[in-house]
């Protein structure tokens, strides 16, 4: 079998010469620059590199399940077993550098005390409680700017308020997006040991969703009372008019799975100024010209982008997709969200029949991800550090809640449950703890002083009582039952993102193909692009031709900085990629034999292409499972299978599985294997 993957070099270090098969050889690659290269999948400065292969042992079929129905008839299963003593993959150091610093490091020292002057003190903090004022859906940016043109207008004024509000205000634009990441500093809380490597946002966690919720409701709440202050600087009829406009004032979402909309970037945020209605000296309505603060955000001095590292300390704006010389070009960040829009609306459309919470919100993290990834093209959103200063974050992220919201309302009984942990600026943790729903959310607290935990974000009713709902979970459902919310939702979700379902029952297959990579083995950020033909520039285009989808592991803020060892994965749709091409069918042997010629794959890690050969915990794996649809518009489709994985189709190339087990108990850089999620068990068969 020909491989059917696209493999390039991480230049890292020449230790070597790699002889690479011709077949692995990306098209017009040139073999003797290829063989100058060799990757190092993960060092340490200053400490030696043991790798060490895992070796397999075939015991032959299995002896529990022996011979295994599948949809293509009957196959012998090979099960592959490690040896009881597993060799490690790799031998780290004890200390991993960047873990659970209690002061600044050296490097960072200077670029921090002045910002940590500003900071409030763990006496003075304003709570977290969003709006004060009754329940107000958030809207669809594109929705909310058409039909209700004053809150639109108090928002563009109020963000533009938030947004020149000074470094030292904690609910200013600055610290409130600061709180993700950089400038890594604490926030509302006093003295502590903090780890100055990283931000308070916790990505690769059960607690990704719930932690962002009243990190939205921070920034709403700045936008809320901004837009009270502005509105009541009107007077008269004016004054009446937008109060009652800031009243109802909420974050907006940007719904990149919407099929009207196509995930192209809202229209409002790619252009450089807006025309608003402000008051002027004596409060009369006035038509301006403002700087558009959906755009981007512009910092108000040197000092304040000193802390946020290369390149970002040298530039005062924003910027998506950024060139040479730091412009702006969010068409084509537009451009790279359109091009996945098929698999990301069948990836969010199948985060909703997960089994479990934790296995929703690593789906719905994945998909998230991928849109960090093409909207920032090297530019803010592309790094953790420093994604949250571009405005559209926000919109991005409201649509990560509003998902999640929705997520809670059909499937109630789902909730957070005890995963391993993963450290934070606020929460250095150390080996075996667990994050769960009495974890702290830091820095944010409510009310009564307490912090949020995850145990306060439910049921979805929750969210009414911090005075916002969505189109799908509405305020107007606060008296209605659970059930009747349930069916509501649930209507709303396949009227949204199935337009093209059955209307009859039935049982279907559902192809994906699944992702995944220890996140520590590789330092900055990496992308693992997949495409449905052999694409003609990947590496300078890795949107175009042939894109189906990707894993996104975003830059936590430098590119030799590792992240905490955690599998990641990432299960990507192929049923429109197949249905475009015309190879949808029951036979799963059509569809193995098509994609073993035509699925693609390769991976770039900061920039620069990089082999899989030199990874041991990438792995790629081509699944479907038996989904069955009522048909019902009230209802949605439930898996009535395991995984069945089709190990001939990647069974020949550089990260293709070789077993079940590299899916479901996948090795992580320190050797250990983890089984991260529960959900069907899988089985695996040859087509």
């Amino acid at each position: 079998m020909r491989s059917t993957t696209i493999l390039t070099l991480l230049s890292i270090s020449s230790i070597g010469v790699l002889a690479i098969p011709a077949e692995y050889k990306p098209n017009n690659a040139d073999p003797v620059k290829l063989k100058q290269k060799r990757a190092a999948a993960i060092s340490v400065p200053g400490q030696p590199l043991t790798k060490v292969p895992v070796t397999w042992q075939t015991v032959g079929p299995n002896p529990t399940l022996g011979t295994i129905r599948s949809p293509v008839g009957t196959a012998t299963f090979p099960v592959y077993t490690l040896p009881t003593t597993t060799p490690p993959v790799y031998t780290l150091p004890t200390t991993t550098p960047g873990y659970g610093y209690s002061t600044p490091p050296t490097t960072l020292t200077s670029k921090t005390s002045a910002t940590k002057s500003t900071s409030s003190s763990s006496s003075t903090y304003t709570p977290v409680v969003g709006a004060n004022s009754t329940c107000a859906n958030r809207l669809k940016i594109e929705v909310l700017q058409k039909t209700d043109p004053d809150q639109f207008n108090m928002l563009l004024l109020a963000w533009q308020k938030v947004q020149t509000d000074p470094d030292s205000n904690p609910f200013g634009h600055y610290q409130l997006a600061g709180i993700h990441g950089a400038p890594y500093v604490p926030w509302q809380m006093g003295p502590g040991s903090y780890d100055y490597s990283r931000g308070y946002c916790t990505h690769g966690s059960a607690l990704f969703t719930t932690w962002h919720r009243p990190y939205l409701l921070a920034l709403e709440q700045a936008l809320f009372n901004a837009a009270i202050a502005i509105a009541n600087t009107f007077t008269g009829t004016a004054q009446t008019q937008y109060l009652a406009a800031a009243n109802r004032l909420r974050l907006p979402y940007w719904d990149w799975a919407a099929p009207d909309t196509q995930s192209y970037l809202p229209a409002i945020t790619m252009v450089t100024t807006v025309t608003v209605t402000k008051p002027d000296s004596f409060g009369n309505p006035v038509s301006a010209v403002i700087n558009n603060p959906l755009f981007a955000y512009n910092f108000l001095s040197s000092s304040s982008v000193a802390p946020l590292g290369s390149p970002f300390s040298s530039h005062l704006s924003t910027r998506r997709y950024p060139d040479a010389g730091w412009n702006d070009h969010s068409a084509s960040a537009s451009s790279s969200m359109q091009s996945g829009f098929a698999a990301r609306v069948s990836s969010t459309y199948n985060a909703f029949l997960s089994t479990s919470y934790n296995l929703f919100s690593n789906r719905i993290e994945g998909v998230h991800d991928g849109v960090h990834g093409a909207t920032g093209g090297g530019g803010d959103m592309s790094m953790v550090s420093v994604s949250a200063f571009d405005p559209i974050f926000w919109l991005h992220h409201c649509n990560v809640d509003r998902i999640m919201a929705m997520f809670q309302a059909t499937q109630p009984s789902y909730w957070v449950t005890p995963a391993s942990a993963v450290g934070t600026f606020a929460r250095p943790v150390p080996p075996n703890t667990i994050d769960d729903t009495t974890s702290e959310l830091y820095p944010f607290r409510r009310a009564d002083g307490s912090w949020y935990k995850s145990s306060h974000l439910t049921p979805v009713s929750t969210i009414w009582g911090m005075k916002y709902g969505y189109a799908e979970v509405p305020c107007s459902y606060q008296t209605k039952t659970p059930t009747d919310l349930d069916t509501f939702t649930t209507t709303q979700i396949n009227m949204l993102y199935a337009p093209g379902r059955p209307s009859t029952p039935g049982t279907s297959l559902d192809w994906n193909v699944r992702l995944l990579i220890d996140q520590a083995e590789i330092a900055g950020g990496f992308d693992i692009y997949v495409y449905g033909v052999n694409p003609p520039n990947p590496y300078t285009n890795p949107y175009g031709q042939g894109f189906i989808g990707s894993l996104s592991s975003m830059s936590m803020g430098a590119t030799d900085q590792y992240k905490q060892s955690r599998i990641r994965f990432v299960d990507i749709s192929l049923n429109s990629y197949l249905q475009s091409y015309g190879v949808y069918s029951s036979d799963p042997y059509t569809i193995t034999s098509y994609l073993t010629k035509n699925l693609y794959y390769t991976i770039i890690a900061n920039g620069q292409p990089c082999y899989f050969q030199d990874l041991q915990t990438a792995k790629i794996g081509v699944y479907s499972r038996n989904v069955y649809d009522t048909g019902k518009i009230d209802s949605l489709p439930y898996y009535t299978s395991d995984n069945y994985y089709y190990l001939n189709v990647t069974q020949g190339v550089p990260g293709g599985i070789k077993s079940v087990q590299d899916i479901t108990y996948p090795v992580k850089v320190d050797g250990s294997r983890e089984i991260p999620w529960a959900e069907n068990n899988s089985t695996g068969i040859q087509s």
